[in-house]
């Protein structure tokens, strides 16, 4: 049905600024003639009237409007959380019977506008976005069936209308409740060698985040690296914690699982993960070196350059040959404190080097065996030799020690040149792997022959006899450098060599630095696929275990890409944390956030959205009672209504919004009537003034 409605407006001929002057002028001019006679006065002030009307065109506008119905919004959550305990169901059904209410009110459109998030909820950007898409004259209300939780609640005291009401409809039944576990202290970087502590609370929580004060514990366990170390009762909503030792570089991953509450919504928030990355303060080594040859200072320099290591150094230069029966406690001008170093202090260093030591009654067989000790338990030795490892001497012969070296010595040096080679061990290693130019490496003139007892010999020298031989002893490592000849590399002798990289990497990977572990495993997300990635030095490599984040297992077979590198690929990857297992190799990684906010508030409530209703006067309902769905009334309410809903009922403002079809103007009064008016009064004023009248009368 179509309305008419006019009203006056006004088209002015000229300017508003001429318009004024014009005014000020006339009135000015009919001013002066009230003062000489104020008949003539007065008709030249209704001349100058005319003539304002005439220059501001007034004009009655006639329109023909179509009326609009009104708008109402239904804003369905299709967010993650939503398919929990059935209420994807009641927001369905919530739905289809509240857009049947609407529509029975008539001249309403009702537009229903689903808004979903994998990872998190955002319901007020949902709303904003939706009212900015809708005209705001036509907007009578928006109603959000919704679990009541979202990330940007923080912003629900600042709606774009004011309106129309926002009602909010929750879907989550009274009788629900949840568990989590939240980290309250969670440091990701630690020293290694020193403990973090790690704090936690575990929370049982019923509808609209109430706790539970139910008195239960629940039980925690723990696990390090994927081994449980752990399992104990703690109390629910009570902070607890624990110190985690970081022994080594790298990361270490903590996981805690909260025991299953009976009847929770969900567990994947009972499981909380900390991945603490350990570094070294300072990386603490002692050299020791021994028979004076010219690549003595080669470790000292390398080690000394690196401003992150402490490094202590003692150099014995006693010739082997000399016998003058000086006291050994003599044969330095300090005391050599073998005591201290090798008994008392040793555990506080990270790596040991023998660089050409002969053994000359300094070290005792008590100090060899502490050593032995210091490898097994963790620490790390590097035996650097030249011909002094072939002779009764050497440290081979030293019983205490020699059970931990990986060869033993098997005659004289061998004096010839050769070119340094990577082993077909060493090209899967990551120590040897990728050096460069190793086709055109210095040659060396010496090596050491021994007999292999156990370890990877990575690098070889003339008919394969081996140069560098790395071995894990107990939790510790060492390794045999069969030639004193590194420092041609070092001196560029015949193109010289990768010395550097080459001894940074022996050192970082005897002080267990995780880049350079030849056998491990690692999960990272690579545009939202799950990236497996294998390394090892073996030829082929065991399938992977992967575990999903909704606890799903999958076997996954590894391919080799590069020597000694093995990886594969899992396409369109859920968000949330994987597992994996292969051999006794652990991991985990995460697809976008390793515990998603979607699931971390998972029970219904209405109260993070309440100040988005309170400020444009709309209500807060719980529309379910077990699994139907209870509605409030629907009603119409005036625009400047202050009462738009209460405990019963939900209102939609009436915005009686309008289509101008056609507009059409016509002059209030005719051009030539103002023309008249104007004349009329003008030559009245002249006849006055010009005493017509009067003379007559005088007659």
């Amino acid at each position: 049905m179509n309305l008419f409605s006019s009203n006056i407006v006004f088209d002015p001929a000229l300017p508003v600024w001429a318009m004024i002057t014009v005014l000020i002028a006339g009135l000015l001019f009919a001013s002066i003639g009230i003062f000489a006679s104020w008949r003539s006065g007065v008709l030249r002030l209704l001349a100058i009237t005319a003539l304002a009307m005439l220059l501001a065109n007034p004009t009655k506008r006639e329109a023909e409007t179509t009326p609009l119905e009104d708008i109402a919004l239904i804003l369905v959550d299709e967010t993650a959380s939503q398919s929990l305990d059935g209420r994807d169901e009641i927001t369905t059904k919530a739905a289809e019977a509240l857009q049947s209410k609407i529509k029975a009110l008539g001249n309403i459109d009702v537009e229903t506008i689903p808004f979903s998030g994998a990872d998190e909820t955002r319901t007020v950007n949902a709303v904003r976005q939706a009212i900015a898409d809708t005209p705001q004259r036509r907007l009578g209300g928006v109603f959000v069936i919704t679990d009541g939780q979202t990330v940007d609640a923080d912003e629900a005291n600042t709606p774009t209308i004011q309106d129309a009401p926002i009602h909010i409809l929750t879907t989550g039944r009274d009788s629900e409740t949840d568990r989590k576990i939240t980290l309250v202290n969670a440091p990701r970087y630690g020293i290694v060698r020193q403990s973090v502590r790690v704090s936690f609370r575990i929370d049982d929580l019923g509808r609209d985040g109430v706790a539970l004060a139910d008195g239960q514990s629940s039980e925690v366990s723990l696990r390090v690296n994927g081994e449980e170390v752990l399992r104990e009762a703690v109390p629910v909503g009570t902070e607890a914690g624990f110190d985690v030792p970081l022994n080594r570089p790298g990361q270490t991953i903590i996981e805690l699982e909260a025991a299953t509450r009976t009847g929770e919504l969900t567990t994947r928030n009972n499981i909380a993960v900390l991945p603490i990355t350990a570094v070294r303060d300072r990386l603490r080594v002692l050299l020791i070196s021994g028979e004076p040859h010219p690549g003595e200072r080669v470790w000292r320099n390398l080690l000394k350059s690196d401003p992150a290591v402490d490094l202590v150094h003692f150099t014995i230069l006693r010739p082997i040959d000399k016998n003058d029966g000086t006291p050994v406690d003599e044969l330095a001008l300090i005391p050599f404190p073998q005591d201290e170093l090798f008994i008392d202090k040793l555990d506080e260093f990270d790596l040991l080097i023998f660089d050409r030591y002969t053994y000359r009654g300094v070290l005792s067989s008590f100090h060899f065996d502490n050593i032995a000790r210091f490898v097994d338990k963790g620490g790390a030795v590097l035996i650097a030799s030249g011909p002094e490892y072939n002779g009764p001497l050497s440290l081979a012969m030293r019983r205490n020690l020699s059970f931990i070296l990986p060869a033993l010595p098997a005659g004289a040096a061998i004096e010839k040149a050769f070119r340094p080679a990577i082993s077909k061990l060493g090209q899967r290693h990551p120590v040897t792997a990728n050096l460069k130019d190793g086709d055109i490496w210095g040659r060396w003139l010496r090596l050491m022959p021994v007999t292999q007892l156990r370890g990877d010999t990575l690098l070889t020298g003339p008919d394969g006899e081996p140069l560098l031989i790395l071995d894990r002893i107990g939790e510790g490592r060492i390794g045999l450098f069969l030639s004193d000849h590194v420092w041609l590399w070092a001196r560029g002798f015949d193109g010289g060599g990768p010395h550097a990289e080459l001894l940074r990497r022996i050192a970082h990977w005897l002080m267990k630095e995780p880049e350079l572990e030849e056998e491990a495993l690692s999960l990272r997300d690579e545009n939202g696929t799950l990236l497996i990635e294998r390394r090892s030095i073996r030829n082929e490599v065991p399938e992977v275990i992967v575990e999903h984040p909704n606890g799903d297992t999958e076997t996954v077979s590894l391919t080799e890409t590069d020597p000694g590198l093995f990886n594969a690929r899992v396409t369109d990857a859920e968000t949330g944390l994987y597992r994996a297992t292969s051999d006794d190799l652990f991991a985990i990684g995460a697809i976008g956030l390793g515990t998603i906010p979607e699931f971390q508030n998972v029970v219904s409530s209405g109260g993070a959205l309440k100040p988005l209703a309170d400020a444009t006067l709309g209500g807060v309902f719980a529309i379910r009672s077990a699994n139907n769905v209870t509605l409030p009334e629907i009603r119409r309410v005036k625009e400047n209504s202050k009462t738009r809903a209460n405990a019963n009922w939900a209102g939609i403002t009436t915005r009686s919004a309008a289509r101008i079809e056609s507009i059409k103007d016509a002059p209030l009064v005719p051009a030539y009537l103002w023309l008249l008016i104007i004349m009329l009064t003008l030559l009245g004023a002249w006849a006055l003034e010009s005493g017509r009248f009067s003379s007559r009368k005088t007659q």
